[in-house]
């Protein structure tokens, strides 16, 4: 009986250590419920725009919750975080209209804004046209010492960019995920085993 508890505690072990990697990045306010306008770079964990910036509600309107962002032609919008844990990572947010969303290292403040993205989701802005749609782009945080701080960009373009549900989160390295696999099989045995006995 010891011996199966043992058992069982590495294999949950297994299973949570192998799905810990896979966690979401602290954004603040990620549907744009509270978001109340303020200067371009502000402090980390809230959004900061330029231009006329609105938060446009309704139950019809936005893909998550009551209110989404929307940019005007020239209209940006900037939210800063940081990782901890070297890797790679996935921006992902639902979009409507025209515009771009880039992703910068915080110590890039150049006086045109910023200058080279460590990531876009697209060189020149996209048209998404009428209706959500889901975009997604990668980047890869090389070897961290201590943590990484970026800046994370969104600009309208032509009538305007829609912008809601945004998240980054880090992307389960292969090791990670086998052993999750490992974790999950080892209690599935065990529980077999168990129904046999």
């Amino acid at each position: 009986m010891q011996v199966s508890k043992i058992s069982l505690a590495i294999a949950l072990a297994l299973t949570i250590g192998g799905t810990a990697q896979a966690a979401v990045v602290g954004l603040d306010d990620v549907s744009f419920e509270s978001y109340t306008s303020g200067a371009l770079i502000g402090s980390a964990g809230a959004w900061s725009s330029e231009g006329t910036l609105t938060t446009a509600q309704g139950p019809a309107g936005a893909y998550d919750g009551q209110r989404f962002a929307s940019l005007g032609l020239g209209d940006r919008l900037v939210q800063s975080f940081s990782v901890d844990t070297a890797g790679t990572y996935t921006v992902s947010f639902w979009a409507s209209g025209e515009g771009r969303s880039r992703l910068f290292d915080s110590d890039d403040v150049a006086a045109s804004l910023f200058s080279t993205p460590v990531a876009v989701s697209n060189t020149d802005p996209v048209n998404y046209g009428a209706g959500w749609h889901q975009v997604q782009y990668t980047f890869d945080t090389g070897a961290l010492n201590g943590s990484s701080s970026y800046h994370l960009y969104f600009s309208g373009f032509g009538s305007g960019l829609s912008v809601d549900a945004v998240s980054v989160s880090a992307v389960p390295e292969p090791e990670s995920l086998a052993m999750m696999l490992a974790g999950l099989g080892a209690l599935g045995l065990m529980s077999r085993r168990r129904r046999a006995a």
